[in-house]
């Protein structure tokens, strides 16, 4: 595997991004509330490498992250009223969308970190992506964190600096009843349940 490279959330690590992304491989980057680790969510070899550095079973679904509501949209069979409600009072920002799409669900992200927002613009597609841990253990907030943690499995990580203390995105699923809340995270339950009303 190619040394894995260390740069500043600037212009010239997104060029590498978008670089190492287009080459199949796993990055390391900053998020509003964790750091992640991610790649091409539309590449099967890419879903197997991010779920093996997670140590989780290849069939658990990744979150997908999106840089507009369009892109979640147009992905999910079982879009509502209630998603495009979610998704515009909160997007981007730290809610995550479980929607149905065709057998399965996705969770659908649009996050509120500048620099990353700018890469998912500039790749054009959604990023398969999860907290950079192995399953189990908690989130890291840097970078050197991130890299202990899962650097042997990524070519690039991106240095945002420190993430403020905070909880992870909250998690709304959509079911057959209606919609129910996973993980309660940085958005209240009040605040989406008033959407939902």
């Amino acid at each position: 595997m190619t040394r894995m490279r260390v740069l500043p959330a600037n212009d010239i690590a997104r060029a590498s991004a978008l670089e190492a992304l287009r080459q199949g491989h796993l990055l390391l980057f900053p998020t509003e509330t964790v750091y992640g680790i991610g790649g091409d969510a539309r590449n099967p070899a890419v879903l197997e490498r991010l779920a093996a550095a997670k140590g989780r079973a290849p069939d658990k679904p990744f979150q997908w992250l999106v840089s507009d509501i369009e892109t979640a949209r147009r992905g999910s069979t079982g879009w509502d009223d209630r998603a495009e409600r979610l998704a515009r009072t909160f997007w981007p920002g730290p809610l995550t969308l479980v929607v149905p799409s065709g057998e399965t669900s996705i969770g659908w992200r649009m996050p509120r970190h500048a620099w990353l927002l700018e890469l998912l613009r500039a790749w054009g597609g959604p990023l398969a992506a999860s907290s950079a841990n192995p399953s189990g253990a908690p989130p890291p907030k840097n970078c050197a964190e991130a890299i202990s943690l899962l650097g042997e499995a990524a070519a690039l990580a991106v240095d945002g600096g420190a993430i403020p203390p905070g909880a992870a995105s909250s998690v709304a699923q959509r079911t057959r009843d209606g919609w129910i809340l996973l993980r309660h995270g940085a958005i209240s339950e009040a605040a989406i349940r008033a959407v939902l009303a």
